[in-house]
């Protein structure tokens, strides 16, 4: 099982760089590994091989995040009537205890008269109130009531709600990296130093939010307990039929025809609801009457919207089952979150840390590690990947995966170079000089006696020589303490043992014994040593 396993582990991550035209490297950390214990996280050889990655559940639908009256489907149309004239509908028509902040959405200058135009048809109600947002509306839920608002204000009130955690820490999750993951893939305002937003009891964590953040993190929660192949954390199911409606060909002819008329027109002809959000569109220098020419025969939807808006600086994002046409900001600022099942990709902590920078480098987006503005991306246990982002950049994600699971079906098994423990190699080790003179006369006698020439037994393997180094830049300006080589020839096993010796004695990071085999440049047949694991740069 234990070289069964290691040789998966080189095997799949090597792919993967194959995958990628990544040049492998080594990690001195990584060695020995391929005989560590697996932990509960950890997936077994023999248990990935018959693993099957679900297509569903594709979503966490948020209708089950919000109270029952808000998930309910409702049908109405609102083709220019006043706000108020909603505000009216949701209190008689749907029974809701409905405060409205008119002094906060004065502030904002949305007035009661502002024009609604919007349409549900057997739909759940926080779509709708949702869509408000793009008018400056928010809304939250309190004592069984609706407050609609305007956002500044919104973002002043949080509450604290609990989440029972026992379950994902029995599954594997460490509550460090889940309290990690809740924070950077949830969306929400978080302290720098965590103090006052999540506290951890037991296996309850209290987090203090905003409603919308709340939601996220229980659709993140609820996703890690059930995924497939992606799963999106909080995406409602009639998003799908947008997303199929983007690879519909469509025939349009516009000459010089106002910007809103050509949504209308496209919108009638894909047989999807098409929107102007106007907030976003008002803060950069669109009009929503500018005139757009474009000739096209039967082009993808999606193709369709990309030459309308490109030359107008404007895109386009899916959101609460409408297709929205905003600016490229606003676009790139919604982000989802979505958890993928790649426990056929990943079978350990080295693997998935692997997988996870091959996609960070492989994918034309910004993540954290390069911008703390940019998407996330992170691996709270083997076989679980979770990143937020946007859909086009999630849609390259799962991409890179698939074409991961396809090289590696096609790919052969060759099996890893077995390395002899006891075979004579020599090795060059750079100390300082006062620790090489103590070692050269001291390892004699601390590692594998015995087996050293010396006057008393000259047919001894193990050889010491010691040689003077040069001191480099670095070492001139800042210690000038003199240093050594020690040239040790032994077999491989012992060179492990000197290793971690050293190691120990500088109480630092384990010395890479196989680094220390081979002072130049190592070649690619070089590289097959003691099971060592390939990850991308």
């Amino acid at each position: 099982m234990e070289s069964r396993f290691a040789w998966r582990n080189l095997y799949t991550t090597t792919i993967f760089t194959m995958i990628l035209g990544l040049a492998p490297c080594t990690s001195s950390t990584l060695l020995g590994q391929e005989n560590s214990v697996l932990n509960e996280a950890e997936i077994a050889p023999d248990q990935m091989e018959s693993i099957e990655i679900a297509d569903d559940p594709k979503t966490v639908d948020p209708a089950t995040l919000v109270s029952a009256q808000l998930a309910a489907p409702v049908t109405v149309k609102l083709d220019g009537e006043p706000l108020k004239k909603l505000f009216s509908w949701l209190q008689q028509e749907q029974s809701l205890n409905l405060l409205v902040d008119y002094q906060a959405l004065a502030a904002v200058k949305v007035l009661e008269t502002e024009p609604v135009y919007e349409e549900l048809s057997e739909a759940p109600l926080y779509l709708l109130l949702n869509r408000l947002e793009r008018m400056g509306i928010s809304w939250y839920e309190q004592d069984n009531s609706l407050v609609l608002t305007s956002r500044p204000e919104y973002l002043k009130h949080d509450r604290t709600s609990s989440y029972h955690l026992g379950d994902l820490f029995d599954a594997g999750y460490q509550p460090a990296d889940l309290l990690n993951l809740i924070r950077q893939c949830s969306g929400g305002r978080w302290s720098g130093t965590q103090e006052g937003f999540t506290v951890l009891l037991g296996d309850v964590v209290f987090i203090r939010q905003q409603d919308d953040t709340h939601r996220e993190i229980a659709g993140l929660l609820s996703a890690l307990r059930k995924h497939g192949r992606r799963t999106f954390t909080m995406d409602s199911p009639g998003q799908e039929k947008l997303r199929t409606a983007l690879e519909q060909k469509l025939t349009v002819d516009f000459q010089e025809t106002p910007l809103v008329i050509a949504v209308q027109e496209i919108s009638r002809l894909a047989q999807i609801p098409i929107r102007l959000d106007r907030i976003a569109m008002t803060a950069g220098t669109v009009r929503e009457r500018a005139p757009v020419t474009l000739t096209l025969t039967e082009q993808k939807l999606g193709s369709v919207l990309g030459s309308l808006l490109s030359n107008l600086g404007l895109s386009w994002s899916l959101r609460d089952e409408v297709l929205w046409i905003t600016s490229y900001e606003s676009a790139n600022k919604n982000h989802k979150t979505a958890v993928f099942d790649v426990r056929d990709l990943c079978s350990d902590s080295q693997e998935s840390m692997a997988l996870k920078k091959a996609i960070e480098t492989q994918t034309r987006a910004s993540w954290k590690t390069q911008d703390d503005r940019a998407g996330s991306l992170e691996v709270p246990k083997p076989g679980v990947l979770v990143a937020r982002h946007t859909e086009s950049v999630l849609d390259e994600v799962l991409q890179l995966l698939e074409n991961y699971r396809i090289a590696l079906k096609a790919s052969k098994f060759r099996p890893e170079k077995t390395l002899d423990p006891a075979e004579l190699v020599t090795g060059y080790y750079r100390l300082t000089e006062s620790m090489a003179m103590d070692l050269s006369r001291l390892l004699p006698d601390l590692i594998l006696p015995g087996t050293w020439s010396s006057e008393q037994n000259r047919g001894g393997p193990g050889t010491i020589r010691l040689i003077a180094a040069e001191s480099g830049t670095a070492d001139v300006k800042q210690n000038p303490t003199p240093y050594a080589v020690l040239v040790i020839r032994q077999t491989r096993a012992a060179h492990q043992s000197i290793g971690k010796l050293i190691s120990s004695l500088r109480g630092s990071q384990p010395v890479d014994p196989e680094a220390a085999l081979q002072p130049a440049r190592k070649t690619d047949r070089q590289r097959e040593s003691f099971g060592r694991r390939l990850i991308p740069r």
